[in-house]
């Protein structure tokens, strides 16, 4: 159960902490404003932007709610110790952020969300008019059934469906101009091959053009160093056997001198060696003009390459495998659209079955429902109402089942007030009260089967009086033995049946509006009462007070 809710700077409260279970006070005095900051703390969606709850000139907004509760499946999933208690925390800045803790634990907002609904079932006036949508009709019929879980196996196998089904369109589209990119395919695959190019042919190339395109200067500075070794007068070939022949002499007379002589001979041998190196290196140089235009046109080949298929040779060569995992797609085309064709086919039958399953669920769901709701708009005052859930499998003019993302099915509620009135749809005919109480009707059914232990009305009793609204009240009061029940309501005949009363009201003082919270008893709670009762308070109001609060065993 919610034990408490703290708020602090939310709308126009500055700090407020509520201990449960049916709200009244004036219009406008902020009981919504409560139910808005705990669906906040639960990681709701809220009706604005949640830093739009945010109090004037306040940098943040805080909501805790402390419950007492046996297990939460979605926190123990996340790691969370649960041990009896839980405690929500949400703080919202003016910037948009938002921390969320759950037993001080940093949850995100789908977490604290999953962790909520199972916590709070929140009604409002809102979801009254969102029972007209055959969607959310669809939703509570498939959670009455716990379908949910089917459901979303058929959702993801419809997904599937629907890929390949999309895949086999673009097969299709492919084939239109396949024949026309494979001459493309080939053609470039061609063009690249019979270049047979090389990583590393291109930078030998450039440094073979380099030379042959200054083979004269070669030619002139390697004769030179030739003749200046070898051909000239006192050449370093001669200058260097003059230089040995003083050393060997030196040193047949200092054999200290060994080591110079070493060198020295050594020194003519690189001479000599050099020597020989440079007569090679000039007599091989031969120009050939045939050879820089054969280098020119295979540099101009793969730059034209580079132009077309990739910057570098590399990326020419991977253009190449690319082009050829491609060509050999298409030649096989016709195979892929005959293997997707047949997963198609397996998959078409498996949403089939699963669809026409769900549907055999849903219709035997919905009689069960239709039955349970009867009875319980009798005692909702609308003993002759009838409600019918018409559930249509639907088909293609093929035979076909059409499927829709949660199925096959389409589905009304339909609903008569009196009777003798022909079934229409919901939307078309009930009151605001009797969709009231029709929400309710599903609620309190509901209730016998989920486990979520706190179920909260926003002001679900519009549209209703008298005799009617003393039937909803011993309805929410049946709930309340099931379940925590939290009701914001404007009617005395409900609030008389409450075992909490709290009443709510706003102070304005200047430009400053303030909320206080208060738990009414005896004297205060029949002057409440009162109030509700005929807008002042009368000995007449008094006394019709004392009737409802000893009606409801509530007169203390």
């Amino acid at each position: 159960m919610l034990r408490e809710l703290f708020i602090k700077n939310f709308a126009v409260i500055d700090g407020l902490r509520v201990e449960l279970h049916v709200l009244t006070g004036e219009t406008g005095a902020g009981k919504s404003i409560v139910v808005d900051a705990l669906g906040l703390v639960l990681g709701q969606r809220v009706g604005r932007g949640q830093s739009d709850f945010i109090k004037a000139g306040a940098k943040e907004t805080t909501v805790e709610a402390i419950f007492d509760v046996v297990e939460n499946a979605a926190a123990a999933g996340m790691g969370i110790d649960v041990s009896g208690e839980l405690i929500i925390r949400r703080i919202v800045s003016s910037t948009g952020k938002n921390r969320s803790y759950v037993n001080d634990a940093s949850v995100g907002s789908q977490a604290l969300n999953e962790i909520g609904s199972a916590l709070v079932d929140i009604h409002s006036q809102h979801e009254n008019q969102s029972l007209l949508s055959k969607s959310k009709q669809m939703r509570l019929l498939d959670s009455f059934g716990r379908l949910e879980d089917t459901v979303k196996k058929y959702s993801a196998e419809l997904g599937r469906y629907r890929a390949l089904s999309e895949e086999k369109a673009c097969l299709l589209e492919n084939i239109k101009d396949r024949n026309k990119r494979m001459e493309v395919l080939r053609f470039e695959i061609d063009e690249i091959e019979s270049a047979a190019l090389d990583a590393n042919e291109a930078e030998a190339l450039a440094r073979e053009r380099s030379v042959l395109a200054n083979l004269t200067t070669l030619k002139e500075l390697s004769e030179n160093a030739y003749d200046v070794l070898h051909n000239r007068d006192g050449s370093l070939e001669d200058q260097s056997a003059v230089v040995v022949d003083s050393v060997e002499k030196l040193a047949t007379i200092d054999e200290s001198a060994a080591e110079i002589l070493s060198i020295a001979k050594e020194m003519q041998s690189y001479v000599k060696e050099l020597s020989v190196m440079l007569r090679r290196y000039k007599d091989n140089i031969d120009f050939t003009p045939e050879r820089l235009d054969t280098i020119e046109i295979r540099l101009e080949t793969v730059k034209k390459l580079q132009r077309k298929y990739g910057e570098t040779v590399e990326a020419v060569l991977n253009y190449k495998d690319e082009a050829v995992r491609k060509l050999d797609e298409l030649t096989a085309i016709n195979e892929k659209i005959d293997s997707t064709d047949e997963e198609i086919n397996k998959a078409r039958q498996a949403l089939d079955t699963a669809a026409r399953q769900i549907s055999k669920r849903r219709a035997d769901t919905a009689k069960r429902l239709e039955s349970e709701i009867a009875a319980t708009l009798k005692g909702l005052a609308l003993a002759k109402a009838r409600l019918e859930i018409r559930l249509a499998l639907n088909k293609n003019d093929d035979g076909t089942l059409v499927f829709y993302n949660d199925g096959a099915d389409t589905l009304e509620f339909l609903f008569t007030a009196n009777p003798g009135e022909p079934l229409k749809q919901l939307q078309k005919i009930a009151s605001g009260g009797e969709l009231s109480r029709v929400m309710l009707a599903l609620k309190s059914v509901f209730a016998e089967y989920d486990d979520i232990p706190v179920l909260v009305f926003d002001e679900v009793d519009a549209g209703i009086g008298g005799e009617t609204a003393e039937r909803v009240a011993e309805r929410l009061k049946e709930l309340s033995k099931r379940r925590q029940v939290l009701c914001v309501t404007h009617l005395p005949q409900i609030a008389s049946r409450a075992d909490s009363h709290i009443r709510i009201q706003k102070h304005i003082a200047g430009n400053a509006v303030s909320i206080t919270v208060e738990t009414l008893h005896g004297q205060e709670r029949q002057e409440e009462l009162a109030r509700m009762l005929s807008g002042s308070i009368t000995e007449i109001s008094l006394e019709h007070a004392r009737e409802l609060l000893i009606k409801g065993g509530k007169d203390r």
